[in-house]
C-alpha cells in the first residue's frame, strides 16, 4: 500500500533506513523454539531473564544469513536499539533457496531486508487481527490466515511466532519475502495508471531498462501530474516514441538516491543525462527540472526490489526546445551555406524553401561548391533552378529512411540514386557528408560534401529506355543538331527545351531513320527543340512556341490541363501527364507521344 499522504521523512528519522551493504552469505543452521534466556512475562516464560535485542536473539537462534545481512547492511544499529520493531525474520534456509536472486547491492540488499520489518512491536495477535501492514521499506505487507501455513505476501509464515526481545518481536519466516520490483508496484498502484501506460508506450529499451535489476530511483509523477499536461500534447506524446523515452528517462537516475542523500541546491543528474535541482525546505522537498517548473516530492522511499521510488505531483520536464527555424533561416544559421542561399534568392526559391514544404533539402555546403570549380555567375537562372531543385525531395525524410531506399525523387522530375557503400553515403552521385538529419520547421537537411550535378538531356534519354529511338536519331544527325541538344550551359548557354518522342511514337510514322538522308533527319530533330526552357506552367493555350526550324502550336485542355503540340503540318503529339517537365542540367524534356513533322 502507498500512502500519498506521507509526510517528507528523511531516512535517518527512522533506526532502520541509513544502510550500506554489499552481500550476505547464506549457511544451513535452522532455527528452533526461542532461545533460554528469551523468556518473560509477554512470551508465556517463567523465568524472568531480560530478552536481548533483535540482534542478539536472532544471533543467538541461529539466523546467520539475516545477522549477516543485516550487518553488511548496515542494519545492526536498529536492531540493537530501543525503537520497538517486528521482524520477520527468514530462516538460513529461506536465503539460501533464493541463491542469486538474493541482491549483492548494498542499498537493494537494505530494501529486501526492510521490507520484512513493521515500526513497532506487533505480536501475532495483532498482525493477523489487522491484516495488512506497511513496512519500514515502504511496502505493504498482506497476511492471510485462512489455510496452514499462515502467508505473508504469498510467503510461508512459520509456526514459531512471537519470539521476544528487549526492543520487539520476532516471527519466523520459511521464505524470503521478495519485495516487488519498480514495474510491478506501479502496476499495482491506481495513482500511478498514467505512468504505467506511458511505460506501456515507450520502446522496448525503456521497459527493459525499468524491468533490469538495478539500483535505480524513479521519480514516480501520479495520475494528478501528467492530468496537468494538455490532453492533446499528452496524447501526442504517448505517440511519439523517442519524445516519451526521453522524457520517462528524465525520471530515472541509475542509482538509488534516498530522500536522505539529498540536499538542498543539489543537481541530480538522471539517466537522460539531464538535470534537475533538489530542494529542501519546511514544507518538504522539491525539485526543479530544466523547464523551471517546482515539483514537489509527495512521498519518499519506497523501496524495492530494484531500486526506490519517490512521488511526485508535477511530470519532470526537459527545457523547452526553441522552435525549429524553416530551412532558409536554419541553414542561414549555420553559416555553411552562402553560395547555395545566394543561388536560392536569385532562382527564386527561397521563400518557396521559407514557406512551403514540407522538403528534404540535401545542402551542399560552400565547399562543395568551390570544389565544383563552376562560376555561376554567367549562368541562366533556369539552369540554377534545375540543379537546386534536383537537389530537394518534396517530402521529409529522415536518414534511415534516406538510407532504406535506393532511388528519390527530385522536384527536378529526375531519380536520386541512394548508395552506401564502403561506409561512404552518395545521392545522384554525390558524396554526403556525416551530418544528417538536421531538423528545420518544414523539412529536414541532409548536409552534402559534393554538388549533385544533374545529368543532361541527352543522358536522360540514354537512361530511358524507351526514348533509345531518339537517342539513335541524334547519334546520326550532324553536328549542328548534336550541338543544339548539347548546350554548355555552365558556360552560360541558354537552356533548351525537347518535345522527345517515345519509340512507339517513331515506330508509328514507319520512317526508317537510317534510309533518311541527313537534311530530313536533321529537320525533324530540329522541330522537336526550342532555344529556351519552356515549363508547361509557361505553355498557354493557343500561344505559338519557336522550334529551331519553325513554329509549333499549343493547345491546352481547360478540363484537364493536358497538353497538345501541333507541328507545321499540322499532326498533333500529346505531352504525356507524368513525364513532362523533366528538368536537366542542358534544359526541360517532355515526353510526347508522336512524332513532330516540319
Amino acid at each position: 500500500m502507498i500512502n500519498l499522504k506521507n509526510k517528507w521523512v528523511f531516512p535517518g528519522m527512522l533506526a532502520f533506513s541509513c544502510m550500506v551493504a554489499v552481500g550476505c552469505g547464506s549457511d544451513e543452521t535452522e532455527p528452533v523454539n526461542p532461545p533460554a534466556n528469551n523468556n518473560n512475562t509477554n512470551n508465556n516464560n517463567n523465568n524472568n531473564t531480560t530478552p536481548g535485542n533483535i540482534a542478539e536473539v536472532a544471533t543467538e537462534a541461529g539466523f546467520s544469513t539475516l545477522v549477516s545481512a543485516a550487518e553488511t547492511a548496515g542494519l545492526v544499529g536498529a536492531l540493537t536499539g530501543t525503537d520497538k520493531l517486528t521482524v520477520f525474520a527468514p530462516t538460513n534456509d529461506a536465503f539460501a533457496a533464493l541463491g542469486d536472486a538474493v541482491p549483492s547491492d548494498a542499498g537493494l540488499l537494505a530494501n529486501v531486508l526492510l521490507h520484512h520489518v513493521v515500526a513497532g512491536e506487533q505480536k501475532s495477535g495483532d498482525v493477523l487481527a489487522a491484516g495488512e501492514f506497511t513496512t519500514l521499506a515502504n511496502t505493504s505487507l498482506k497476511f492471510d490466515a485462512s489455510g496452514s501455513p499462515i502467508k505473508v505476501n504469498g510467503f510461508n509464515l512459520s509456526s514459531t511466532l512471537d519470539v521476544a526481545a528487549s526492543n520487539g518481536v520476532i516471527h519466523i519466516l520459511d521464505q524470503v519475502i521478495v519485495p516487488p520490483t519498480i514495474l510491478e508496484t506501479a502496476a499495482a498502484t491506481a495513482d500511478l495508471s498514467t505512468l504505467v501506460s506511458a511505460v506501456g508506450a515507450s520502446s522496448q529499451g525503456i521497459k527493459d531498462a525499468l524491468a533490469a535489476g538495478g539500483p535505480m530511483t524513479v521519480f514516480a509523477p501520479i495520475n494528478s501530474a501528467f492530468a496537468k499536461i494538455d490532453g492533446n500534447a499528452l496524447t501526442a506524446l504517448l505517440e511519439n516514441t523517442p519524445e516519451l523515452d526521453m522524457l520517462l528517462k528524465y525520471h530515472v537516475v541509475p542509482s538509488q538516491v534516498l530522500a536522505g542523500d539529498l540536499s538542498d541546491g543539489q543537481e541530480v543528474e538522471t539517466l537522460a543525462g539531464k538535470k534537475f535541482t533538489v530542494g529542501i525546505g519546511n514544507d518538504g522537498a522539491t525539485l526543479t527540472d530544466e523547464s523551471g517548473q517546482t515539483i514537489k516530492i509527495v512521498a519518499t522511499d519506497i523501496r524495492l526490489l530494484n531500486g526506490t521510488v519517490h512521488l511526485i505531483d508535477t511530470v519532470i520536464m526537459p527545457k523547452a526546445k526553441d522552435p525549429l527555424k524553416n530551412i532558409v533561416d536554419t541553414a542561414s544559421a549555420a553559416g555553411l551555406f552562402s553560395t547555395l542561399l545566394s543561388a536560392a534568392t536569385n532562382a527564386g526559391l527561397a521563400d518557396t524553401l521559407s514557406t512551403g514544404g514540407p522538403f528534404t533539402v540535401f545542402a551542399p555546403t560552400d565547399t562543395a561548391f568551390t570544389n565544383l570549380g563552376v562560376d555561376l555567375t554567367p549562368v541562366s537562372v533556369d539552369v540554377i533552378t534545375n540543379i537546386l531543385l534536383h537537389h530537394v525531395v518534396g517530402r521529409s525524410m529522415k536518414s534511415d529512411e534516406v538510407l532504406g531506399t535506393n532511388d528519390l525523387s527530385s522536384l527536378a522530375n529526375l531519380g536520386l540514386a541512394v548508395s552506401n557503400e564502403n561506409n561512404k553515403i552518395s545521392v545522384g552521385g554525390a558524396q554526403l557528408s556525416a551530418t544528417m538529419d538536421v531538423a528545420a520547421s518544414n523539412g529536414i537537411i541532409h548536409i552534402m560534401e559534393e554538388v549533385i550535378v544533374p545529368p543532361t538531356i541527352v543522358e536522360v534519354a540514354s537512361a530511358t529506355a524507351d526514348l533509345s529511338t531518339l537517342v539513335d536519331a541524334i547519334g546520326k544527325a550532324s553536328t549542328t543538331i548534336q550541338g543544339a541538344v548539347t548546350p554548355n550551359t555552365l558556360a552560360g548557354d541558354s537552356p533548351i527545351t525537347v518535345f522527345a518522342p517515345t519509340n512507339a511514337a517513331f515506330a508509328a510514322t514507319g520512317l526508317d531513320l537510317n534510309a533518311l538522308d541527313q537534311a530530313t533527319l536533321d529537320g525533324v530533330l530540329a522541330h522537336h527543340v526550342i532555344p529556351s526552357q519552356a515549363m508547361s506552367t509557361d505553355l498557354t493555350n493557343g500561344m505559338t512556341v519557336n522550334a529551331a526550324n519553325g513554329s509549333l502550336t499549343i493547345e491546352i485542355d481547360s478540363n484537364t490541363g493536358a497538353v497538345t503540340v501541333v507541328d507545321g503540318k499540322g499532326g498533333r503529339a500529346n505531352v504525356i501527364a507524368t513525364l513532362k517537365d523533366i528538368r536537366t542540367l542542358t534544359g526541360v524534356v517532355h515526353v510526347i507521344d508522336a512524332v513532330l513533322m516540319p
